[in-house]
């Protein structure tokens, strides 16, 4: 596996799990190594579809074991943490 594919891996994983300094650090990795940022939002768009998903199936799940979920922020108004 060449570097660009290790770099677009490694920042599509850091967006995917939230990791707010991973993925910094990974767009910097990946502009050293060349890539362009339509390479990068590329990359973050899969890993957001692979989120997707697995949020979607696991609201699903929880739907069928606790009934009608209702979403609710973590906290109230605008904060830093829900926007």
């Amino acid at each position: 596996m060449d570097i660009k594919m290790e770099v677009l891996i490694a920042l599509g994983s850091s967006y995917a799990l939230n990791c707010q300094p991973c993925l910094e650090l990974h767009k910097h990795e990946a502009i050293d190594a060349g890539l362009t940022m339509e390479e990068m939002r590329a990359a973050i768009a899969v890993a957001e579809s692979v989120k997707k998903g697995a949020y979607d199936l696991a609201r699903q799940s929880a739907g069928n074991l606790f009934g009608n979920i209702k979403e609710e922020r973590c906290c109230p108004g605008v904060s830093k943490c829900c926007p």
